[in-house]
């Protein structure tokens, strides 16, 4: 990559006691070998495990050279307000999050990062219904898979219907904004949870920002609680609806 300008990269961090140190050091090591500059800001998001202990063990323990600035939030607010104050510490031209458990390979953080340096795109999003996406599953998963899928089909179907965003996968973990489009998204977040993704694509769509997806490599390791499913599938459509109504007042745009 010819450009060797600041990746900021944003790892929300929420009760990850258990792989947080080793994924960071994975993570660190592949921004010391990428061919570009970059910064890593971990959030911890009010964990109430030893997330913080295991993030501060890694900070001592570091070895590269790999800028590392970490915020550890007093209490659980979300994903999208943890992502937002991760932001507010970035110094980078572009701004990338994705998911501390790394369930997207670094080719496709790479592929990501690529398409903004490069100029193809304002937002790049990771999407698994692209039709070159890959799923690694475990077999004693499927039976979730499946009905995740569908639910998710469905509820994309939705999100189109209510924003207009044309887009078939919103709630990837993987996005990429340069810094002018980050800068106006994250000045218009108000859902701080589960619809925080909605609300960052409807406002770049709004303001005739350029979104590309690429194709991803998605690891299922683990299977939600249905009552967590039940619970997120709530707040996720009370994020809608919420969204909804703000893109119809004209909310979103510049």
């Amino acid at each position: 990559m010819k450009n060797k300008q600041l990746i900021s990269f944003i790892l929300p961090a929420y009760h990850a006691q258990s792989f947080i140190y080793n994924n960071l050091n994975l993570f660190s090591k592949y921004c010391t070998e990428a061919d570009f500059k970059s910064e890593i800001i971990v959030v911890n998001d009010g964990s109430t495990d030893k997330t913080n202990e295991a993030i501060q063990s890694f900070l001592k323990d570091k070895k590269n050279g790999t800028l590392i600035k970490y915020i550890n939030l007093p209490e659980n607010r979300g994903k999208g307000f943890a992502i937002k104050k991760g932001f507010e510490l970035s110094e980078g031209q572009y701004i990338v999050f994705t998911d501390c458990d790394l369930p997207y390979s670094f080719k496709n953080i790479d592929d990501v990062v690529k398409k903004l340096v490069n100029k193809e795109a304002n937002v790049v999003i990771a999407c698994r219904m692209h039709r070159n996406s890959v799923y690694k599953i475990r077999s004693e998963n499927l039976s979730y898979i499946y009905i995740r899928h569908t639910s998710g089909r469905i509820y994309n179907w939705l999100i189109n219907f209510f924003t207009r965003v044309n887009i078939e996968d919103t709630q990837a973990g993987l996005k990429g904004f340069d810094r002018e489009t980050a800068e106006l998204v994250f000045s218009k977040l108000s859902i701080d949870g589960f619809s925080f993704d909605i609300e960052l694509l409807v406002c770049s769509k709004e303001n005739e920002k350029k979104i590309s997806s690429v194709p991803i490599e998605f690891n299922y390791e683990s299977e939600m609680s249905t009552i967590s499913f039940v619970k997120q599938t709530f707040f996720m459509t009370s994020g809608l609806m919420k969204v909804f109504f703000k893109r119809m007042s004209g909310y979103y745009k510049k």
